[in-house]
């Protein structure tokens, strides 16, 4: 009984040691930002981006990483306005809407995931640099002020850092792809001709 008591009695203490701990040292807003530089021009590279149908190309939230995945697209092609929607077992339900769209420079989206109160904030920034182009992708939310909303928002925080990555070398792993595709075709051509 009494050592019941020795580890009952701190438990509480405990848990809002750790509650206080999570509130003063955890932010209340998360940002994940990673860059790239690959080579291709930025006309090339933003076509892969306005359009929501060449996301599931290289992103996180396509067939491989969710084999029950299905997209939906609305509004425009792409650009502005242009929507995608996915529902699926294992990434669950979300939409991305892109909200600006100046070509071939930058896109900013908000996404929203599975009823989250608190949207994502999302930026594509691209500038052409020696050897292709850089491109800068930044996910901005808040989480909340709750010890809970904070801890969740940290796990969300690493989610997105990873999701991040993951696309961008999903688009380098495209990109590439794309131009050796090219070169074939040009040999082809090149030797049909000759």
């Amino acid at each position: 009984m009494k050592l019941l008591f020795k580890v009952l009695l701190p438990l509480p203490v405990l848990l809002a040691a750790a509650a206080g701990a999570a509130y003063y040292l955890l932010p209340a807003e998360l940002e994940v930002q990673q860059a790239i530089v690959l080579q291709a021009p930025p006309e090339e590279v933003y076509a892969l981006l306005d359009n929501p149908m060449e996301w599931q190309k290289w992103s996180v939230l396509n067939k491989q990483e969710d084999p029950s995945m299905i997209h939906l697209y609305g509004g425009p092609m792409a650009g502005a306005g242009a929507r995608m929607q996915w529902s699926g077992d294992r990434v669950g339900n979300g939409q991305v809407v892109f909200t600006e769209s100046i070509s071939p420079s930058s896109l900013t989206y908000r996404q929203s995931e599975n009823g989250a109160a608190e949207n994502i904030l999302g930026s594509f920034t691209l500038a052409p640099v020696a050897g292709g182009t850089q491109v800068v992708w930044k996910q901005q939310a808040v989480v909340g002020q709750s010890p809970w909303q904070k801890v969740l928002g940290a796990v969300q925080k690493y989610r997105k850092q990873d999701e991040v990555e993951k696309g961008l070398l999903g688009l380098k792993t495209l990109l590439l792809n794309n131009s050796k595709k090219k070169a074939v075709k040009t040999r082809t051509a090149y030797a049909d001709h000759h």
